[in-house]
């Protein structure tokens, strides 16, 4: 068959030299999938789907069953179930985590070459559809992602392979390996049965130019009944969860979502926005030519145009109108009408062997090939470079944050609380803190008040809040607002996108001062918290004041330091007296530097006004500057990176 195939209309004569070295060839383009999908596989942090996607995978197989329907998980469990036992064996790390869908993706590479070859593509063709979807930005982000997407992409592939297969040699083990790869398909994506009504559509326009088409028909009929057989007792239960999802999509009109969706299979989501109805705009003509020239390339060419087309149509235009009732349009989903897409680019190439005209537009399908090519390659540098288009926000230097901020305490008075119960945090944090919800539902203040009452009585001491934006469980600060009715915010700092807040208790006892100072104002008491802290944590100090019979212009401000050995500043925080009330005890938050050398320091406080030339320290009534308020042991830095896996 191979030996026989010609190249379509107004493409030349295929160079024996390509025949020659097609094998050859397409190795090489799935060794550069795999090197493109492998490179950088681990460098970017998970998503919030990848790590509930990783915790999901934990649950043994029945818990993960009754999960799904319990939870209305939208996707179906073959992911999950491969990963689990993948990461069984090969741990859990991010590169451990992605391989699987690195490898789906490489597959995909080979597995479209071998459609092509079973559609009777030209050899370049093939070559050309094989090393455009190897390079795709968008198939490489999603190999580089531990989700089912690549996985789909792979399975809808192999099994529109297969139907070919079987049309053309009509022989049971190619209708059960087409049918089991539906089944697996299937149950990897609900999404994935579009590409299946894709291929019965082809089948009915198809299978009267047949031999025998009647038996043929009847054939295909029963391999779908046996599919559906085999996977209604998964989708009975399942109906209402892929009919009620209520999507994290929009529900764009039809000129948007082609455009999307031409733009992404082009050149990703790592091109700026104000390109893509460009980029959209180059792929739809280049589809155009690739569709005329499978169309006039004579009866051998024309099912291929059309099953490419129903490929690529049926999927994107079922997403489409799904999303019309309920917002679940969404890139992600087109995954599986992929590969028609850059088969047909491939197959706008053409030769430029003819003269005139021909000549000239052939010349035009090269260039915009080659134009979309570096469109490709700039959107794949933009994926690895450009923090804009990275799935990094921080997560691990939050957890490392986490770990440097609870480290001077016992794990049970340390709480860190989430304003919205992403999973990331807990892939990446794996320290001793036990974490809280908080609000515990959404929009629940009654329920974060009622925790951090529990929190308290429980006597936990601090609680780290990293403020993650939430507007559908957090959009009022109700976590904060719980805090404060037991804790005081002593410090915040940023860690990656989200600000840290850290809250403490007050003192329930302070220890005795008789201080005053040359302008009256008195410090009666001070509270340390931890006692001994670790270098990299907060040096939590309480200063009890009293005002009565001061001489206060209003500008004092308060430090609070601490001196090494040798008197040297070590470290140091500066508030305003006027943030210290009569009622409490004024709040002050030292930052240790992460390399503080473990020793004995000397912690010390006083008074200055900014407003007065040099700054002037305001005396004590017995001498001296400041206050010796206690030597403090620090510790040496103790914590690792807790993401480390």
């Amino acid at each position: 068959v191979a030996a026989g195939r010609s190249w379509p209309h107004g493409m030349g004569e295929a160079p024996s030299v390509i025949a020659r070295w097609r094998r050859p060839a397409g190795l090489g383009i799935v060794l550069l999938a795999f090197a493109l999908r492998a490179a950088g596989l681990a460098a970017q942090e998970l998503r919030g789907d990848e790590a509930f996607g990783y915790f999901f995978s934990l649950r043994p197989l029945p818990d993960m069953v009754n999960a799904t329907f319990e939870l209305r998980e939208p996707h179906p469990l073959a992911s999950y179930v491969l990963q689990q036992q993948w990461l069984a064996w090969a741990g859990s790390s991010e590169y451990a985590l992605r391989f699987t869908s690195l490898w789906f993706g490489v597959l995909a590479v080979a597995l479209l070459g071998r459609l092509a070859w079973r559609l009777a593509l030209p050899h370049p063709v093939s070559l050309l559809g094989m090393a455009l979807l190897a390079l795709s930005p968008y198939a490489v982000w999603h190999s580089q992602d531990a989700r089912m997407y690549s996985m789909s992409l792979a399975l809808t592939l192999a099994s529109t392979w297969l139907a070919l297969e079987w049309l053309s040699r009509r022989r049971w083990p190619w209708g059960l390996a087409y049918v089991a790869a539906g089944w697996l398909a299937l149950h990897t994506h609900y999404f994935g049965g579009f590409v299946l009504l894709a291929q019965s559509l082809f089948v009915a326009l198809r299978v009267w130019s047949l031999p025998r088409p009647w038996r043929t028909l009847g054939g295909w009929v029963a391999l779908q009944g046996l599919l559906a057989l085999l996977y209604l007792p998964w989708l009975l239960p399942a109906a209402a969860i892929v009919t009620g999802y209520g999507g994290n999509g929009d529900s764009p009109g039809l000129t948007a979502a082609t455009q999307r969706a031409l733009s992404v299979f082009a050149v990703g989501e790592s091109a700026p926005a104000t390109q893509r109805v460009w980029w959209a705009g180059l792929a739809a003509a280049l589809l155009f030519i690739g569709v005329l020239r499978l169309a006039r390339g004579g009866p051998n060419r024309r099912p291929a145009a059309w099953l490419l087309l129903l490929y690529l149509a049926t999927p994107l235009l079922a997403t489409w109108v799904s999303a019309q009732s309920r917002p679940i349009f969404n890139e992600r989903y087109l995954v599986a009408a992929a590969p028609p897409f850059f088969l047909l680019l491939a197959a706008a190439v053409a030769l430029p062997t003819q003269p005139g005209w021909r000549r000239i537009a052939s010349l035009a399908s090269v260039a915009l090939v080659a134009l979309l090519t570096a469109g490709m390659v700039a959107s794949l540098h933009r994926h690895h470079n450009d923090p804009t288009y990275s799935k990094t926000r921080g997560w691990r230097a939050l957890a490392t944050a986490l770990a440097r901020y609870s480290a001077s305490l016992p794990a049970d008075q340390v709480r860190v609380a989430q304003n919205f119960p992403d999973p990331t945090l807990w892939y990446y944090y794996t320290g001793p803190v036990d974490h809280v919800v908080l609000p515990p539902a959404p929009h629940d203040a009654a329920g974060a008040a009622a925790t951090v009452q529990a929190l308290a009585s429980a006597g936990v001491t601090r609680v780290l809040l990293p403020v993650q934006p939430a507007a559908n469980w957090d959009d009022a600060g109700i976590a904060q607002a719980g805090l404060a009715g037991r804790y005081r915010l002593a410090a915040t700092a940023t860690a990656g996108v989200w600000p840290l807040e850290v809250y403490v208790t007050p003192p329930a006892s302070m220890q005795s001062l008789d201080a005053t100072f040359a302008n009256g104002l008195q410090l009666n008491g001070f509270a340390i918290q931890p006692a001994a802290p670790t270098a990299g944590d907060l040096l939590v100090l309480f200063l009890a004041w009293r005002r009565a019979g001061a001489t206060l212009a209003g500008t004092e401000v308060v430090f609070a330091q601490l001196l090494d050995g040798a008197g040297q500043l070590a470290a140091q925080d500066d508030r305003p007296l006027a943030e210290a009330s009569e009622a409490e005890a004024g709040l002050y938050a030292i930052p240790l530097p992460k390399a503080l050398p473990g020793g004995v320091y000397r912690l010390i406080a006083g008074v200055y006004d900014p407003a007065q030339t040099g700054a002037p320290r305001v005396a004590l009534l017995t001498g001296g500057d400041h206050i010796v308020l206690a030597e403090i042991e620090s510790r040496p830095a103790r914590y690792a990176h807790p993401h480390s896996r």
